[in-house]
């Protein structure tokens, strides 16, 4: 299956030209969208990948959020728990709807690698992969997993949180981090959605994400977006959550050190 990536470009543009483009969300997706393509085929040329294989990782990176945009559109948010599960909306859209048409052309022989990609929207944005993937399916997942992580991290420094979640700035400073949000954290593993109660458990769940990146060009494209820190720092009212982010971000630099 050859990739046009000029042709991908378009497509994904004229279907984003469907909805309100003035609105902010839907450029920020449109920006997250390509900004994670463009990590994604940096991580596969990073692990010598061949050209094609490279491609379809691109290819998945353009393709992995383009529910986002009905989501929007339809609940006005990006919490899929008060909508509808994004991935696997995606995977309908684009393999059940057929817009996938528009982005590439196939034939028989190309089934595997239309199940690579459709593995790889998938199980995007899960806790975890399931474990009964094989490898080649296992890499592609971790690739487009790895490269949605490090521009959810790039969103975090550079767009207020509670811009992008629809919060007051009250709401965000009064927070306190749940208990279990915490656990997960010193765990030095990712914190599962039903555990975040408030934005700061989210602000949490965004550095949490540090401890899962499989590659080493991952972390080094997360590093060079600028502090991971200040993704967290702010003027919380309660001063004992304003130590618990103080311990967080020691935790986490002396982490991001070894």
């Amino acid at each position: 299956m050859k990739i046009d990536r000029d042709r991908v470009t378009e497509a994904f543009n004229n279907y984003v030209a469907k909805f309100d483009e003035s609105d902010e969300m839907i450029r920020l997706k449109k920006k997250h969208t390509v900004k994670v393509a463009t990590n994604a085929d940096e991580i596969a040329g990073s692990i010598g990948l061949s050209s094609e294989e490279v491609d379809i990782c691109w290819l998945i990176g353009m393709l992995h959020d383009i529910a986002r945009f009905r989501q929007l559109k339809e609940y006005h948010t990006l919490y899929d728990a008060k909508s509808f599960n994004h991935a696997y909306v995606g995977c309908d859209i684009l393999f059940k709807e057929g817009l996938i048409d528009s982005f590439v052309d196939y034939t028989v022989e190309d089934s595997r690698t239309l199940s690579l990609v459709e593995n790889a929207v998938r199980w995007h944005s899960e806790y975890r992969i399931p474990e009964d993937l094989d490898e080649e399916e296992k890499q592609y997942c971790n690739i487009i997993r790895d490269a949605d992580k490090v521009d959810i991290f790039r969103v975090a420094i550079e767009e207020p949180v509670n811009n992008v979640y629809s919060v007051t700035r009250r709401e965000l400073l009064d927070s306190e981090i749940t208990p279990e949000v915490l656990e997960a954290f010193y765990e030095h593993h990712a914190v599962k959605r039903e555990l975040r109660k408030n934005m700061l458990d989210i602000k949490v769940g965004f550095v949490s994400l540090s401890f899962e990146l499989v590659y080493d060009k991952s972390k080094e494209l997360a590093l060079s977006q600028g502090n991971l820190m200040n993704i967290i720092e702010d003027d919380y009212t309660n001063e004992r959550t304003r130590q618990q982010v103080r311990d967080i971000q020691r935790e986490l630099e002396e982490y991001l050190k070894e």
